[in-house]
């Protein structure tokens, strides 16, 4: 069977006009200062002033958004990076920021019942603060309302003490004295997860060894680092067919989930449209990682796979209600192939699985950031990886049919060594279910710059795969 043949064939589209494309944020009746929420120059001088008015010295002289959590009718996270300036003297440093946007008289309320979680000064001279105009409570890192673990986190950054050395004698089986470390906050993900970077170097042998702490609210980091030992110490990772991450040490005092790093650089970087011959690559590696089994609980159950389409259906029309007939048909769609997913047997799937997960390092892959891992039916990480591709060739206004091509090869690639049986109707289902969850939820709930008016062009995309059960009705967007 030739690589084409890999998916079944459906009708074709005529090549048409651009697709069109909406609004680039929604309007939300409850939150008005949502485009200010957004606008970084407008956040600096915001910022600035409140730091001015209290006096302290420090300037705001640049702000980046980093992260946007938004949750339309009732408010939205934002996290900024902030470069400030100390009008005594000094270079500028960076302080991150988060804060919520509430609707009106919310703000306050919310900013008296968590000023004791957020209590602790920084550089900067505040902890927290509240804008009343923009219905503001913000916080400055390293306090988080939700995050308890992120205060150790960041003492651990700044005075490399006993959890980075119980770290490094986890890694080296000994304990070694440190001859300098470098830390770095990677990943802030406000009230939810973040993630540090140390490159530590060795007293007694040269180079340096970098190790990879992360957190979250929900202290999962003994579950994942079960799930990855066994990952670790596998047949498949023994015989090369699957490389990730190993797994170091889990602080149940700290919080912390300590990992070495893989060599390697994010294949969405080398390679923005993935080639076939390293798709086939990544399909051989999934067939490997599905097969292996894991310690854990977690899985997909019936809220996985018919209530969360229905929650994000039910976010997209209260954000927009002229979507709502199109998502009802979604929705109709999807609820025929729920029954015979839970026939499928289980896998050990990764559970976020894109290029930017996937580690190239000269002719090898590693998976990376496991913390969503676990078991389920394969086409869901199949569904996820194709879904992804489609998304960002759409992004790109390019057509799909290369990406469609691709995932032929990673079929191909996948059947020859996987267990686990992939029919080309529940492929599409998955692939549908992705494009709604996944891709056309996060362009709402992320509002990247230029993904919301993306979502029309998702959500014809996944009507179509999944009222047809196939994958190479070509969609143009030149």
């Amino acid at each position: 069977m030739t690589p084409t043949a890999a998916l079944p064939r459906g009708p074709q589209l005529p090549r048409g006009p651009q697709l069109p494309r909406g609004p680039q944020l929604p309007q939300d009746p409850q939150l008005p200062q949502l485009a200010r929420a957004l606008d970084a120059a407008a956040m600096r001088e915001a910022f600035d002033s409140a730091l001015r008015g209290q006096s302290s010295g420090q300037r705001v002289i640049a702000c980046r958004v980093d992260r946007v959590k938004y949750r339309p009718r009732r408010n939205c996270t934002v996290s900024w990076v902030l470069e400030v300036q100390d009008e005594r003297g000094g270079s500028p440093y960076r302080q991150a920021v988060a804060g919520r946007f509430c609707a009106a008289g919310e703000a306050a309320p919310r900013h008296a019942r968590n000023r004791a979680r957020v209590g602790r000064d920084t550089r900067c001279g505040k902890s927290s603060l509240l804008l009343p105009g923009l219905e503001l409570f913000a916080w400055f890192l390293p306090n988080d309302p939700k995050l308890a673990a992120l205060m150790p986190l960041c003492e651990t950054m700044r005075e490399h003490g006993a959890p980075l050395a119980q770290a490094v004698a986890a890694l080296l089986g000994r304990e070694v004295p440190l001859a300098g470390v470098s830390a770095e906050l990677i990943q802030y993900v406000p009230e939810l997860r973040a993630c540090a970077r140390f490159d530590v170097a060795l007293r007694d042998s040269p180079g340096t060894r970098t190790l990879f702490a992360k957190i979250d609210r929900d202290r999962a980091g003994g579950v994942t680092h079960a799930l990855m030992q066994a990952l670790y110490a596998s047949p498949a990772q023994a015989e090369g067919r699957l490389v990730t991450p190993r797994p170091v040490l889990w602080q149940a005092t700290t919080g912390m989930h300590w990992q070495e790093a893989v060599a390697g650089e994010a294949l969405a970087d080398l390679h923005p449209r993935c080639p076939p011959a390293l798709t086939a690559q990544v399909g051989g590696m999934l067939a490997a990682l599905h097969d292996t089994p894991v310690p854990v609980a977690r899985g997909v159950g019936d809220d996985d796979l018919l209530g969360r389409p229905r929650a994000c259906a039910a976010l997209l029309a209260a954000v927009e209600p002229g979507w709502a007939p199109q998502l009802e048909r979604l929705l109709n769609h999807l609820a025929d192939g729920a029954d015979a997913l839970r026939k499928l047997p289980q896998a050990t799937l990764h559970g976020d699985l894109h290029p930017r997960n996937i580690l190239v390092h000269r002719s090898r892959l590693a998976f990376i950031d496991l913390d969503d891992a676990h078991r389920g039916p394969a086409v869901l990480d199949l569904g996820a990886w194709i879904a992804d591709a489609l998304y960002r060739a759409l992004l790109a206004g390019m057509p799909l049919a290369p990406e469609q091509a691709a995932a032929a090869h990673l079929l191909q690639a996948y059947r020859a060594a996987s267990q686990h049986p992939v029919s080309g109707p529940l492929l599409a289902w998955a692939v549908a279910r992705a494009l709604l969850c996944e891709r056309a939820y996060r362009c709402v709930a992320n509002l990247k710059p230029g993904r919301f008016a993306l979502v029309p062009a998702l959500l014809a995309l996944a009507e179509a795969v999944a009222r047809d059960g196939v994958l190479d009705r070509p969609l143009y967007t030149t």
